[in-house]
């Protein structure tokens, strides 16, 4: 299992999560949506239990965990499961553009 971490703008999340969605194969859709409204809330990417932690069933199943740094507009994520150089690269990627 690795983990690759990353930042995107917030009002970029729904955009991010939609596109690694597609890279594995999962259904993203709008009961995923529903399931993040208000989870980035309470969170802080300095703290140690401040993070949401969201699963992509995809193929490879993945764990996305999100957390607002404090005082920006922006949202920490971490991206854990089986990522081949493929995957990486277009996660990374992605970090990149949003």
């Amino acid at each position: 299992m690795s983990t690759i971490e990353g930042w995107v703008f917030e009002d970029n999340v729904v955009r991010f999560l939609e596109h690694v969605s597609h890279y594995t194969g999962y259904a993203y859709d709008d009961l995923d949506e529903v399931a993040l409204t208000g989870a980035l809330e309470d969170t802080d990417d300095e703290a140690p239990g401040g993070w949401f932690t969201y699963p992509l069933s995809g193929k490879p199943p993945l764990e996305v965990s999100l957390a607002r740094a404090d005082g920006g507009s922006v949202v920490s994520i971490r991206v854990a499961g089986d990522l081949d150089p493929v995957l990486t690269a277009r996660v990374e990627t992605l970090f990149d553009l949003l």
